[in-house]
């Protein structure tokens, strides 16, 4: 039977996860996306998966993450180009 813990944990992440393709701005989709990968990261903790927790910590919630923000810097939004 799942913990407590891992439920709240999972429905964090689904949050996360929905709030990030509902978000009008990338850069609050990029850190909800960070959330759930944090969520994901988490989770793999508790089941005692410790390097796929490091893994997801640092690729998805770390590397990813920041080449997204780079990214969405480079690029320019056309509503906040016209005012």
């Amino acid at each position: 039977m799942a913990s407590i813990e891992i439920l709240f944990l999972a429905l964090f992440t689904i949050a996360m996860a929905i709030a990030a393709l509902e978000a009008e701005k990338i850069s609050r989709a990029i850190i909800a996306l960070a959330l759930s990968s944090v969520g994901i990261g988490l989770i793999f903790l508790l089941l005692g998966a410790n390097y796929a927790a490091v893994f997801e910590f640092l690729l998805y919630g770390g590397v990813l993450v920041i080449l997204f923000m780079a990214v969405a810097s480079f690029t320019e939004d056309k509503e906040e180009a016209n005012v």
